[in-house]
């Protein structure tokens, strides 16, 4: 079988396999594919030097179609706050775009350690399965620019759609949990935009990448990827009600962790 078949079948894979834990967990995009591209990118022929930005680059690009089905869904549940939206995306987006361009400045080993570091975060949190206090005053919109951008360029920086920063942020600021979710799923969208538009443009004429890409972008990854989340997504948000969730995301939280540890081992 052809090369380049096998590929996008391994990534048509990866998809079906992060969409089920996007339905059942209600988490994967980056903290799946991030760790999927550290692995496969180097075999495709991306240099060592580039191997953290075409993986986050492609993660980001790839969350646009899984945030825009994501955020419908949300949508029509009428979880989606238009007003938290209207102060929040404006910091977000710039802050994806930002995340990107710091990226670009950094190397290689240091955007490891920084992916490394948040999932094993992430991990923590899933095993603990705490939400963070609503100790926090309702921010006003002024407030909520900067805690946006800084968000923003945090999930630009690991390559994720931002659930994992938003939606503490908003609990914490006394928002409801099913708002917090929608809200955040949506902000996704315009944030997964901007960091994929700033990757492809910090990687546009980069020397050594193979083809296929654009910037920092593989897209036939992208695609498949895509394709794959979005078939199964709604199969495991059906498992999520046949299925013990706590025993699979504390299971999911130490792979996360383990994973984590096993990237920064490789590049100490």
């Amino acid at each position: 079988m052809d090369t380049q078949i096998l590929w996008l079948l391994a990534f048509v894979g990866l998809g079906l396999f992060n969409g089920v834990l996007a339905g059942l967990l209600g988490i994967g995009g980056g903290m799946v594919i991030v760790p999927a591209m550290i692995w496969l990118a180097p075999q495709l022929g991306v240099p060592p030097a580039h191997v953290m930005h075409v993986a986050l680059g492609t993660s980001m690009a790839t969350i646009c179609f899984i945030a825009l089905s994501s955020a419908r869904s949300h949508y029509k549940r009428g979880s989606v706050s238009t007003d938290l939206l209207k102060v929040l995306i404006p910091g977000i987006a710039i802050g994806g775009l930002l995340g990107a361009f710091i990226a670009n400045y950094m190397d290689t080993e240091w955007l490891a350690w920084i992916f490394s570091i948040f999932a094993i975060l992430v991990g923590i949190k899933l095993l603990s399965g705490a939400n963070p206090e609503a100790k926090g005053d309702r921010a006003e919109g002024k407030q909520r620019l900067p805690a946006g951008i800084v968000m923003g360029a945090i999930s630009s920086l690991v390559g994720i759609g931002g659930g994992s920063v938003v939606v503490p942020y908003l609990l914490y600021h006394k928002e409801k949990l099913v708002t917090a979710i929608g809200t955040a799923a949506a902000c996704g969208l315009p944030l997964a935009i901007m960091a994929a538009v700033g990757y492809v443009m910090t990687g546009w004429g980069v020397q050594g990448l193979p083809a296929n890409h654009v910037g920092y972008v593989y897209w036939p990854a992208m695609i498949a990827i895509a394709f794959g989340s979005m078939v199964t997504a709604p199969l495991g948000a059906y498992l999520a009600h046949q299925l013990p969730t706590k025993v699979i995301k504390r299971i999911f939280a130490v792979l996360l962790i383990i994973v984590a540890l096993k990237i920064i081992v490789d590049h100490i």
